[in-house]
This record gives structure tokens, C-alpha cells and sequence, in this order.
């Protein structure tokens, strides 16, 4: 499993991460930042990441793409590394939505 985080997140988190998700990507560091939701949330689907975002918008964009996957951190006004611990003691919940029919997890802190 790997994650894409939204340009509303640190690219830290994906050097933070590495050890459970070694593919993952920072839209702020390929290419993506400034392109808007619809095109972040295409280009995760299309390339089977994990969305990662603050962003609650990305819910009303899941009709026009059924493969894609997100997890939204709610209320994520505190410290990357927080961010980065909430979704390593949510890894296994969020492995299980990589394989569900599911579309969405939301974490809080």
C-alpha cells in the first residue's frame, strides 16, 4: 500500500513513514501541487495510491472515480509527526480499506 498526501500535508510524512509505506509520494513534491482535487484524486486512482488529506471535499469527487481510496485526518491542526502517528496506529484499518469495497476512512487525533 502506498499513500499520496495531498499538498495540504508535510512532505515530511512521507520520510516519516517510509518504513510502513515505502512507495508513498507528497503532492507537493511530483508534480501535483496547484492542480486541484479532481486531478490529485484521478491521478491517485489511476495509479493505485491511498489518498492522504485534511481536505473534505475529496468526499463529493468519490462518485466520478470508484476506485480510488482516501483517508481525510479531520481537524488536523496539530504537529506532522501526530499526523504520522495516527496513521500508523490506523495502518492495519487502512490497509483493510485498500482491499474493501470501501472508499473512505476518517481518522481524528
Amino acid at each position: 500500500m502506498k499513500f499520496l498526501f495531498d499538498e495540504s500535508l508535510s512532505p515530511r510524512l512521507v520520510s516519516l513513514l517510509r518504513d510502513l509505506f515505502p512507495e508513498s509520494q507528497s503532492a507537493l513534491r511530483n508534480g501535483l501541487a496547484r492542480f486541484g482535487d479532481r486531478r490529485i484524486l484521478e491521478c491517485a486512482a489511476a495509479h493505485n495510491f491511498v489518498l492522504v488529506s485534511t481536505d473534505g471535499d475529496f468526499e463529493r469527487l468519490l462518485k466520478h472515480f470508484p476506485s480510488a481510496k482516501i483517508v481525510i485526518l479531520r481537524s488536523c491542526d496539530y504537529p506532522t509527526e501526530i499526523a504520522a502517528d495516527v496513521l500508523r496506529r490506523n495502518a492495519i484499518r487502512i490497509a483493510e480499506l485498500s482491499t474493501s469495497h470501501g472508499q473512505m476512512i476518517i481518522l481524528e487525533r
